[in-house]
């Protein structure tokens, strides 16, 4: 994360999840391959924050979790592949309220293990 992520958002670690907290509309954070819980809050308006999937190959054999628990009272959070840039079909827009999603890199894609109420 650099300088201005670091502005944009706050970040901290309970246990072993990710707690990120976006400040800025239109804020990124791009994944570490071990950043493999993650619960993510925008206070800002529509399409606020994006989060970027580490890459399949790195992320290969493993799951990962995503939480939005304010999607509906605060802004978006899109999840996007790194390898293209986009937002993940069918469950990358996190936009009502407690919206969580399991992924799960075989080494090829990304497979879709259980999700609640992404779009």
């Amino acid at each position: 994360m650099d300088r201005q992520d670091r502005i944009n958002s706050e970040v901290n670690y309970v246990g072993n999840t990710l707690h990120l907290n976006f400040l800025v509309a239109g804020s990124t954070y791009k994944m570490k391959p071990s950043d493999q819980n993650i619960i993510a809050i925008s206070a800002a308006a529509d399409a606020a924050a994006i989060i970027v999937l580490p890459s399949i190959a790195e992320a290969c054999g493993k799951f990962y979790c995503i939480v939005a628990p304010t999607g509906a009272a605060g802004g978006d959070i899109s999840v996007y592949e790194k390898e293209t840039g986009a937002e993940l079909t069918t469950y990358g827009d996190m936009d009502a309220d407690d919206d969580w999603a399991i992924l799960y890199s075989d080494g090829r894609k990304w497979r879709n293990v259980a999700i609640v109420g992404v779009a």
